[in-house]
């Protein structure tokens, strides 16, 4: 593959994760609504620290692991700024 051929699979892999980002987001949103509609907290560390566990064992990759789990972070982060 050339450089030019690479450089498109990767803006199609970025559409692709755009819309998953933004129904990510939508959700997040309603989770947000119920969850003030409960009076719980935004912030759930054991539910982040099981997702963190779920997501590792199924990268079964660690040399990957390092990148994703920061791109998780700030999925969490910005879910709860979304959440607020």
């Amino acid at each position: 593959m050339n450089l030019e051929s690479l450089r498109q699979t990767i803006d199609q892999i970025d559409d692709d994760m755009m819309v998953l980002f933004k129904r990510r987001m939508a959700v997040s949103q309603q989770i947000g609504e119920v969850k003030k509609e409960l009076n719980l907290p935004v912030f759930d560390p054991s539910r982040e620290q099981i997702i963190l566990e779920k997501r590792r064992a199924a990268l079964q990759d660690d040399r990957l692991w390092p990148y994703y789990e920061s791109f998780l972070k700030h999925i969490f982060h910005l879910s709860k700024e979304q959440q607020r």
